[in-house]
């Protein structure tokens, strides 16, 4: 399924709270790391040629230090092999960059970083990458001073579906990732409540003479269940064809985004597992809105896949 694990860290302990992840699922499903440090290009201002500080001496002591730092690192990881570089330039595009050489990688960043220009929060440097990369992304989202400890471990992936066939592209990476890390997995779908459906199909449910709307409406909302609940049973039937032992699924009334995070919040030890892209209308889930809610809220590493 990956052929690397790209993890781009920024020197912060935040960053490097991805790194329980990288190790586990590289021993288990046998894939390389690669850490990556980008570098902020030195300012000229930095450089006085005059007392022998050269912007080359300088850049070289950059590199230098971030090449022991990612060494340092690598020291204290557990992986199948584990590669290590720093580069010169604009964050999002050197990790852009690097993630484009292997179109099967794996990146895996953390949600929060050192602050400045190389910070890693949603909605700046991880966010952006998220919108362009075409890699699949596992988002963790870290914990600052203070917090309670990040709990790393995994027993259960969390993969929530519209019914679309967008939504269904993060299925052979949930399989893979299920069988290498003997995971559970739970089928999540968002049904809609009566208001919605109302409100997406136009038919009230006491509306016009005789209840002729609500019998139509009963019936409509009766139909829509049934096909969802079909739907969501063939899904974990053709997981178990993959090979995945354990698998279940959840039909939650309500909008994908609170079903998602409320049925996290109830279970310990979630991967959620989801695309940038769903069907349209009230349920679903997009970049930037479900995504981004179900990563600050949840508290679980969230897979992103991108699709076309």
């Amino acid at each position: 399924m990956y052929d690397r694990i790209l993890v781009p860290l920024d020197g912060s302990p935040l960053a490097e709270q991805v790194l329980p992840y990288v190790s586990r699922i590289s021993l288990g499903m046998g894939v390389p790391v690669h850490l990556m440090q980008v570098l902020h290009p030195v300012n000229e201002q930095m450089a006085d040629p005059a007392h022998g500080l050269f912007r080359s001496s300088i850049d070289a002591g950059m590199h230098d230090q971030a090449i022991d730092y990612l060494d340092s690192v690598k020291r204290n990881m557990t992986g199948k092999e584990i590669t290590c570089h720093a580069v010169e330039g604009n964050v999002v595009s050197s990790i852009i960059e690097e993630s484009d050489k292997t179109p099967r990688a794996l990146v895996v960043m953390s949600t929060h970083g050192r602050s400045g220009v190389t910070r890693m929060l949603m909605g700046s440097i991880t966010d952006n990458i998220l919108h362009h990369i075409k890699n699949p992304m596992l988002i963790v989202c870290g914990h600052r001073e203070g917090e309670p400890e990040l709990d790393t471990n995994l027993e259960t992936i969390l993969v929530p579906l519209d019914g679309s066939p967008l939504a269904e592209q993060v299925l052979p990476h949930v399989a893979a990732l299920a069988n290498a890390l003997e995971l559970k997995v739970t089928l999540l779908r968002a049904v809609a409540t009566h208001d919605q459906f109302s409100a997406a199909t136009g038919v009230g449910r006491i509306d016009g003479a005789s209840g002729i709307h609500f019998q139509n409406f009963e019936a409509m909302a009766q139909t829509a269940g049934n096909q969802a609940l079909d739907y969501i049973e063939a899904q974990e039937a053709a997981l178990r064809r993959q090979g995945v032992a354990d698998v279940d699924h959840r039909m939650i009334p309500g909008g994908a985004a609170h079903v998602i995070v409320d049925a996290a919040l109830e279970t310990p030890d979630n991967l959620v597992a989801m695309t940038t892209h769903g069907r349209s209308g009230p349920a679903r889930w997009t970049l930037g809105s479900v995504t981004d809610r179900v990563v600050r809220r949840s508290g679980d590493p969230v897979l992103v896949v991108r699709t076309a």
